[in-house]
């Protein structure tokens, strides 16, 4: 059995030998407890995308003493309902006003393929945070400034 195919069945065995029920997670979450019978045999076809999933099964993870965190990435990793990534909400939304997104998803010159990290020190200018704070304070500031002398 594969991890993917283990996922469901892997938190129906601890679920049962913590001792807790389907009928109880279900009243606590007020989730059915087909919804919940399903996640356990890997079957999302009912289930929510995006961040309704993660939230279901971060609960349900809780509640059986499992780590939330790792169950969630694991779920991520393994369904697509629990995708984190916003193209295709935005594709499912555009879809239903009959709009057709343009989306790219391409990086801008000079940035790594890690967009979490910080910049490469070499490459990027030592900047004065508190300078360049101010600066997009007051920016917004002039902003509002013109919006309201405007209202």
């Amino acid at each position: 059995m594969s991890e993917r195919e283990a996922f469901g069945p892997n938190l129906r065995r601890m679920r049962i030998q913590k001792g807790v029920s389907l009928q109880h997670i279900a009243n606590e979450t007020n989730i059915s407890e087909v919804l919940w019978s399903a996640m356990e045999r890997n079957d999302f076809s009912r289930w929510p995308n995006g961040i309704f999933a993660r939230a279901y099964i971060r609960d349900y993870a809780k509640m059986i003493g499992a780590d939330p965190d790792a169950t969630v990435d694991e779920f991520c990793r393994w369904f697509p309902q629990g995708d984190r990534r916003l193209n295709r909400t935005i594709e499912e939304h555009a879809e239903i006003v009959n709009h057709k997104p343009d989306l790219k998803d391409d990086l801008p010159e000079g940035v790594s393929e890690d967009r979490r990290g910080a910049p490469d020190r070499d490459d990027q200018p030592a900047v004065d945070v508190d300078h360049a704070a101010h600066a997009d304070r007051s920016g917004v500031f002039d902003r509002l400034r013109r919006a309201f002398s405007r209202a």
